[in-house]
């Protein structure tokens, strides 16, 4: 299900290392010059993209709540898609899949090409490395 109108807002959560920050980065710039609506705010987006981590017990942990609890959120009307990627997805899709099928989508790590077409946009393969920063630097 693409999004329909690209006025609803979508919002990128990162979970794990600093690695899913760049990744997330990266994807942030390739929605942004697609002109998809962004937002910080999951509670103020009609789409989440939730970029999960797959390696430490605790961050685990830490994907399959926020993955729930956007489940909850769609399922209550207050979320129109859920996507997966990641780390845990890449790991774990088949598992995911199974376990939480309210989620519209999963991908692996990098995958931005896929995530891009799933949103109804197409990766901007010029502007691959550039990102979006989330963090400031002095």
């Amino acid at each position: 299900m693409k999004i329909k109108d690209k006025n609803e807002k979508i919002s990128v959560i990162t979970l794990g290392c600093s690695k899913n920050s760049v990744d997330s980065e990266r994807l942030l710039n390739q929605l942004k010059v697609n002109d998809f609506r962004l937002t910080d705010d999951p509670r103020k987006a009609g789409t989440v993209i939730i970029n999960t981590c797959g390696f430490i017990d605790a961050a685990k942990q830490e994907s399959i709540d926020t993955i729930l609890n956007a489940v909850e959120l769609k399922s209550k009307g207050k979320l129109n898609k859920v996507i997966v990627a990641g780390c845990l997805s890449e790991r774990y899709m088949n598992d995911l899949k199974t376990e939480m099928p309210e989620v519209d989508a999963y991908f692996g790590t990098e995958k931005y090409e896929g995530i891009l077409k799933e949103l109804g946009g197409e990766l901007k393969r010029e502007l691959l490395g550039e990102r979006l920063l989330t963090s400031v630097y002095i």
